[in-house]
């Protein structure tokens, strides 16, 4: 194993712009979330987000509502249910135009590849993919999936994606509690489909 590959970072800041740039516009951020009374952590992960977009897609035209749509997405992690303010709330609390909120939300979702879940109410809530819960989900849906081709091939017991699925949801939600139970429904949705679509053309 290569040591090398832990801590590797795909934050590159300094590839389009000068150093003084990106540290000033990265100190703006962070004086905009202080100024938000938000939790010293969410304020760290929201200027992570921050740091990752300019990385990705490059200085915005309106920092003000990249910094809001940040600290949105970070303050609709999993863990914050119930959380059902909404956006037209969030954007008149923190002073940008909801318009202006919804379009930096998308992009630092389609250009960062956020995960999104939906709880019974149809309100987003949103994981990192390269973040700790994401990596803890994709683990166990690998094991399980796993261990389960290789019982069918082997004849021990028919592969069965739908019993493979709640096996893979009891362990995140019931045993490690990684995401709360509120998001069964629309994970099992997410993983069942992705996992009909890898074994569309595999006969086990």
């Amino acid at each position: 194993m290569n040591a090398e590959t832990f801590g590797k970072t795909d934050l590159f800041l300094w590839d389009h712009t000068s150093p003084e740039e990106t540290i000033k516009f990265l100190k703006n951020a962070y004086d905009f979330f202080s100024s938000s009374s938000v939790k010293d952590s969410y304020r760290i992960f929201a200027l992570k987000v921050v740091a990752k977009y300019i990385t990705k897609a490059g200085f915005p035209r309106d920092q003000k509502a990249l910094n809001a749509a940040a600290l949105y997405i970070v303050n609709r992690l999993p863990a914050s249910h119930p959380n059902h303010s909404s956006k037209k709330e969030f954007a008149e609390r923190l002073k940008v135009t909801e318009t202006s909120l919804d379009w930096y939300v998308s992009s630092i979702i389609e250009n960062l590849g956020f995960f999104t879940i939906r709880d019974r109410k149809n309100f987003p809530y949103y994981i990192e993919r390269d973040g700790i819960t994401f990596a803890v989900i994709s683990s166990v849906v690998k094991v399980f999936v796993e261990e389960s081709i290789v019982q069918g091939l082997a004849e021990l017991k028919p592969f069965d994606i739908k019993n493979v699925v709640d096996q893979i949801l009891d362990m995140l939600i019931t045993k490690l509690r990684i995401v709360p139970p509120v998001f069964r429904r629309d994970l099992t949705i997410k993983i069942e489909a992705d996992l009909q679509e890898e074994f569309a053309n595999t006969i086990i």
